[in-house]
């Protein structure tokens, strides 16, 4: 079943590539900056949290600008993409009710690519502050590709999971928005992993965008490849969600359908 459904995304991969670009233009239809909000908001957001923690608290990380700005960009990704892939179902009901040819996990799916396009846009404009402050980031580039596949993968298999369990709990998009809140804490985006003191770390660690976020961190802000253990298991918890998203998706297809 899984096999026959990956095998139905390839076949419908152009129809799941327009689908993300009318998501992608319908998000700034009508704004002035356009695109250039992919930019401009990981900046407002660095900023403000540079001014905090590094002018405030004296926060002890060399260059800390460029480490905020190198885990913000893929939490915007993560968070951005995740809520609209909660939604989409109910806001596509039309869409799935009319029975389709394509998937269903294409409407998830496509919220997902699309967001993964306006983080490429957003990254791509910033990409050469990391190259200005550490050449070595251009060898990385291969190595940071495999890093956002795997981000992708993990968001796909979780975006399926909550766009269905949001169907039968229509509470779960405003949980999420609180739960953001709540998981920004517990992701080192702008502290280092290393300063949380050892029994309170595994909060971190048990977190599973900390180890994204680090895998990113490595390559942007510390010019390094990450180790095996750290990218053995990211892949692991990439397979885990795309295989229980799937998994949940094939069980409640037909009551998800009635449903909405």
């Amino acid at each position: 079943m899984f096999k026959e459904r990956i095998k139905k995304i390839y076949l419908y991969r152009y129809a799941l590539w327009d689908m993300a670009m009318v998501q992608l233009k319908t998000k700034y239809a009508g704004s002035r900056l356009g695109i250039w909000w992919a930019v401009v908001i990981p900046l407002i957001l660095t900023a403000s949290i540079n001014f905090v923690f590094n002018v405030v608290f004296k926060i002890e990380i060399k260059h800390y600008t460029l480490f905020i700005l190198s885990g913000i960009i893929p939490w915007f990704f993560f968070t951005n993409a995740l809520t609209e892939a909660t939604n989409s179902f109910i806001i596509n009901s039309s869409i799935l009710k009319q029975r389709a040819s394509f998937p269903c996990e294409f409407i998830p799916i496509s919220s997902i690519l699309a967001n993964l396009l306006n983080f490429l846009i957003g990254l791509g404009f910033l990409l050469p502050l990391f190259i200005i402050f550490n050449l070595r980031v251009i060898w990385l580039l291969p190595f940071l590709l495999l890093i956002i596949i795997l981000n992708f993968i993990f968001l796909v298999g979780l975006g399926i999971l909550f766009s269905c369990f949001n169907v039968f709990f229509r509470d779960l998009a405003h949980f999420i928005s609180i739960g953001f809140m709540i998981w920004f804490w517990i992701t080192p985006v702008f502290y280092s992993l290393d300063i949380i003191p050892f029994p309170f770390r595994w909060i971190c660690l048990f977190n599973p965008m900390t180890h994204y976020i680090v895998l990113y961190q490595d390559v942007l802000f510390r010019a390094r490849t990450s180790s095996l253990l750290n990218l053995s298991v990211v892949f692991l918890i990439s397979l885990i969600f795309i295989l229980l998203g799937y998994i949940i998706l094939v069980k409640k297809e037909s009551l998800l359908l009635k449903r909405i």
